[in-house]
C-alpha cells in the first residue's frame, strides 16, 4: 500500500478549514472563553501526562507494558474530563463577544478570541496528526498490503483507511514537515508500529509470552487464577475492554505487592524485541568422526 497526494492534500485543506473556523468562533466566543479553552486543552495535557505517569510509577514507568497501558487509560480519561469540565465552566460563566456590544473594548476582546481560536484550531490539528500517525503505526501490521477497495467489510476498510492517510501524510516534501511537527515524540510511535506487528502476529505474540520476566508474571497464583474467572474470559472473548478494566479480580491481583513487583521488572522494550527478532538457529550437530 502506498499513501495518496489526494488524501494528503484533502486533510490539509480540511485541516485549513477546521483552524480558520475556530478561529471565526473565537472571534465570536471572545477573549476570556477562548482563553480558557485553550487554557483547558493545555491544563489536560500536562495533567493527564503527570496523572499518567504517576499512575505507572507503581510498575516501573510509562516504559514498561503495564505502566504505559494503565498510563494512558488513567490519563487520558482525567484529561478528557477536565478538558469537558472546565469548557463548561468557560461557557456558562463568560459571555460572547455580542453581549458587549461595539467599540474599541469589544474589537480588542475579537481579536484576542480569534487568536486564542487560531491557537486551539492549531493545536487540535497537530493533535489529529499525532493521532492518525500512532493509529497507522498501530494498525499497520493487520493491513499487510490490502487495498481500501479490497477490504471485505465497514471494520476493515477503516482500518486500511486509518493506515492509508497515515501513509499519505508521510509522503512527498510536505511529509516531513508533517512529521516534524507531530507533538509526540518518534519513540511513541515506534511503540506503536511494535505492538501493533505484535498483536497482528500469534507466533509473536507467544514468544513474547515467553519472555522470562513475562513469565514470571503469567506464573504467579493471582494472574493464573484470573484465567479461570468466568466473567473476565467472557470480556475477552467479546473483547470488551471496559469490562476488562472494572473487573474486580484484576484490581485486587495488581494490588498484590508481589505482583506489582514482577510487572515492575517486565521490560517492555527488551520483551518487544525478543519478540519481535526471529529466533536464532540451533547450530545443527557437528557430524561424527568415522574410524
Amino acid at each position: 500500500m502506498v499513501g495518496s497526494p489526494f488524501w494528503q492534500a484533502t486533510f490539509l485543506f480540511v485541516g485549513l478549514v477546521f483552524v480558520i473556523w475556530q478561529t471565526w468562533r473565537g472571534w465570536r466566543a471572545g477573549l476570556f472563553r477562548s482563553g480558557v479553552n485553550l487554557a483547558a486543552i493545555l491544563l489536560c495535557f500536562v495533567m493527564g501526562f503527570l496523572v499518567a505517569e504517576l499512575t505507572a510509577a507503581p510498575f516501573g514507568g510509562l516504559r514498561y507494558l503495564p505502566g504505559f497501558v494503565a498510563g494512558v487509560v488513567v490519563g487520558g480519561g482525567l484529561g478528557v474530563f477536565l478538558l469537558f469540565t472546565i469548557w463548561l465552566v468557560g461557557a456558562l460563566t463568560f459571555k460572547q463577544t455580542e453581549h458587549y456590544g461595539f467599540g474599541p473594548l469589544s474589537f480588542i476582546w475579537r481579536i484576542g478570541g480569534a487568536l486564542f481560536g487560531f491557537l486551539i484550531g492549531l493545536a487540535l490539528l497537530l493533535g489529529s496528526i499525532s493521532l492518525v500517525r500512532s493509529l497507522g503505526a498501530l494498525l499497520e501490521p493487520r493491513v499487510e498490503g490490502r487495498e481500501l477497495a479490497e477490504a471485505p467489510d465497514l471494520h476493515a476498510r477503516l482500518t486500511v483507511g486509518v493506515v492509508q492517510l497515515k501513509k499519505s501524510l508521510e509522503l512527498g516534501p510536505v511529509g516531513p514537515l508533517l512529521v516534524a511537527v507531530d507533538p509526540l515524540p518518534p519513540q511513541f510511535h515506534r511503540l506503536a508500529a511494535q505492538i501493533g506487528m505484535l498483536t497482528g502476529d500469534q507466533e509473536k505474540m507467544q514468544r513474547f509470552l515467553e519472555y522470562p520476566s513475562i513469565q514470571d508474571v503469567l506464573q504467579n497464583p493471582r494472574i493464573v487464577n484470573l484465567f479461570s474467572d468466568p466473567e473476565l474470559v467472557r470480556a475477552w472473548q467479546d473483547k470488551d475492554v471496559l469490562k476488562i478494566f472494572n473487573n474486580q479480580a484484576i484490581a485486587d491481583a495488581l494490588k498484590d505487592p508481589i505482583v506489582a513487583e514482577e510487572l515492575r521488572k517486565v521490560n517492555l522494550s527488551a520483551a518487544l524485541k525478543f519478540a519481535l527478532e526471529p529466533p536464532s538457529p540451533s547450530p545443527s550437530p557437528a557430524p561424527k568422526k568415522h574410524r
